[in-house]
Order: C-alpha cells, then sequence, then structure tokens
C-alpha cells in the first residue's frame, strides 16, 4: 500500500520534522565541534570571506553542531558552489576529517515577513539553546 499526502498535509510534516530536529540541534546532540573557539572562528571567517562578492549575508550563526546562514546570492554564484566552498575550505583548515553532512537544508524566504521572523530565528539561536555571550552569531 502507497501513502499518498496532499501538499497542505507534506508542509505539516516538513515543518514538525524541521521542530523536531532544530530540538535535536539545539540541545546538542551530535558531534560539537564547532564548541571549540577555534573551530567556530574558522567557521565564521569563511562565512565572512566573501560577503559582498559571492552573496550578502543577512544573518549567520555558528552553533556548537550546525551553522546557520541567512543571505542573497549574488549574480553566478550558486548555493552549491557556496557551500562546497565553505565546507572544503573550513574542513581542511579545522583538520579533524569529515566534519560536514553531505546535505543541506535550505528554504526560499517569501516575504519581509518571513524575511524577519528567520532573520530573529537565526540571530536568537544561540541564546534559545541557553548559550549565554555566543560570540559566533552575527549580520551585516
Amino acid at each position: 500500500m502507497r501513502l499518498t499526502i496532499n501538499s497542505s498535509e507534506r508542509a505539516k510534516v516538513d515543518r514538525l520534522f524541521s521542530l523536531k530536529l532544530d530540538s535535536y540541534l539545539d540541545q546538542g546532540y551530535g558531534s560539537c565541534i564547532f564548541r571549540d573557539d577555534k573551530n567556530a572562528s574558522i567557521v565564521a571567517g569563511a562565512l565572512r570571506f566573501f560577503d559582498r562578492v559571492r552573496y550578502r549575508l543577512h544573518a549567520w550563526c555558528v552553533m556548537p553542531n550546525h551553522v546557520h546562514v541567512m543571505m542573497y546570492l549574488r549574480h553566478g554564484a550558486t548555493l552549491d558552489r557556496v557551500l562546497h566552498s565553505w565546507k572544503s575550505f573550513t574542513a581542511h583548515e579545522i583538520g579533524q576529517g569529515v566534519i560536514w553532512q553531505r546535505e543541506y537544508f535550505d528554504r526560499i524566504i517569501r516575504d519581509a515577513e518571513d524575511f524577519k521572523t528567520s532573520h530573529s530565528y537565526v540571530l536568537n539561536n544561540p541564546y534559545k539553546a541557553g548559550l549565554r555571550n555566543w560570540q559566533w552569531v552575527g549580520t551585516s
């Protein structure tokens, strides 16, 4: 038997999955390689390096076990190439083998309200996770 769901139900399932995943990440499950300031600094530097060249950063946050980035890709840049560049450079600099998952979760910002909500989410993620005075968060 094959289960078929409509787009509204699929959106609900996707949202629940995203909330559960966010909860696990915020609780520190998985490798927390970016809890080390040296490693977090490498990632933060890589994010900022091509700001205003390949993309326009709006908000970013390096959490202990994941990274959030809000950006607008500039002409000629592709998400796959930008992410490959970040992941390749930071993995080499950190030098601890495989540190990134192959896949990533992306979404399109639909309107001004969605932008505001997402921007706030990224910048407040450390506080929500109980990380007081977390320095690896920024906005352009």
